[in-house]
């Protein structure tokens, strides 16, 4: 265990998620621990960290036979992404200082993403 790197919070519950973001079937807890290099989390780590996503409605468990229980992701990357953004959103004590904190972060490829998604579709036509 000397000189193995500690996961930052919350960076083992987005790997398993990458992982089953990656992947068009449902994994066991095993299937998800084999995509991993070193450090490979212990299986009851996997198990546990899996469990904790399902409590916060971040994964699906379903069946229970042989094999045991297989996983996916309950919602895709981009929908999990939006609902982290609006849950530090909401948690934030000044919305609007946020908000233009992180549209000046911005580059301009998305920038001009969410301009044109906030733009009504009829002004987007009569400007073509």
């Amino acid at each position: 265990m000397a000189g193995q790197r500690r996961r930052a919070s919350g960076e083992l519950e987005l790997d398993v998620l990458r992982v089953l973001w990656s992947n068009d079937v449902a994994l066991t807890a095993k299937e998800i621990q084999e995509v991993f290099a070193e450090p490979v989390p212990a299986y009851t780590t996997i198990l546990t960290t899996l469990e904790r996503l399902r409590a916060k409605g971040d994964v699906v468990r379903a069946g229970e036979g042989s094999r045991g229980f297989r996983f996916t992701a309950a919602h895709s990357e981009s929908e999990h992404t939006s609902r982290v953004m609006l849950s530090q959103l909401a948690t934030s004590t000044d919305r609007s200082a946020a908000l233009l904190k992180f549209a000046g972060n911005l580059d301009a490829r998305d920038v001009d993403l969410l301009r044109d998604a906030l733009t009504p579709r009829r002004a987007r036509r009569r400007s073509d």
